[in-house]
């Protein structure tokens, strides 16, 4: 047998129809959140990986000659020193760029502000990729090869950026593609308010 109920129970509030409006949007911020940063984290390992293959690909490496006691570098040699950073600086610009406008137009519904600081980190991501695999990828320490190597073999140097300045290049250029693409949108919306404003009239026969 039950007793009465007391009226002294605490009576919870009621969740109002703006309230629950405002948790579906603050849920729909952080899932639009979540899935801006796994597409750019995804995209930038796989701009990182892309670019190191071609950079260990398309880079000519300078390298020492074996001599008697130790190795040596000649003028031809000499001359392709600075093509490891030149190279890496050509394939960052160009994927920054890419990166830049395809993600904005991917997630063209998120906050720019967002995409801004998503963009520069997954610069620094795709950076952080392509030096390492570069590395692992390209030729191995030439001194321990040049302990080996027979008189006369030109042993290759690794593959590394001497230049740092390069590093800041993939976030750079992809925050500058995202701008483009943001310029782009805004003077497409400015033409169109303009033509609503000022409609052209339709001629009379």
């Amino acid at each position: 047998m039950t007793g009465p109920i007391s009226e002294d129970l605490p009576v919870l509030p009621a969740v109002t129809v703006h309230e629950e409006d405002r948790l579906e949007h603050r849920r729909g911020l952080v899932q639009d959140l979540v899935t801006s940063v796994s597409v750019v984290v995804a995209w930038f390992t796989a701009a990182g990986l892309l670019g190191a293959l071609l950079w260990v690909t398309v880079t000519p490496l300078p390298g020492f000659t074996r001599i008697a006691e130790s190795g040596t570098m000649d003028e031809e040699q000499l001359a392709k020193q600075f093509s490891s950073s030149g190279w890496f600086l050509v394939i960052a610009v160009v994927g920054g760029l890419l990166s830049g406008l395809a993600l904005m137009l991917l997630r063209r519904t998120s906050p720019p502000a967002v995409l801004v600081v998503l963009l520069a980190l997954g610069g620094g991501l795709a950076t952080l990729l392509m030096v390492q695999c570069g590395l692992a990828w390209g030729p191995d320490d030439p001194n321990a090869a040049l302990a080996t190597a027979p008189v006369g073999d030109v042993v290759p140097i690794q593959l590394k950026a001497d230049a740092h300045g390069v590093y800041y290049a993939w976030s750079v250029a992809a925050l500058l593609g995202a701008g483009l693409m943001l310029w782009g949108a805004e003077s497409r919306a400015n033409r169109r308010a303009r033509r609503a404003d000022h409609p052209v009239p339709v001629e009379q026969f």
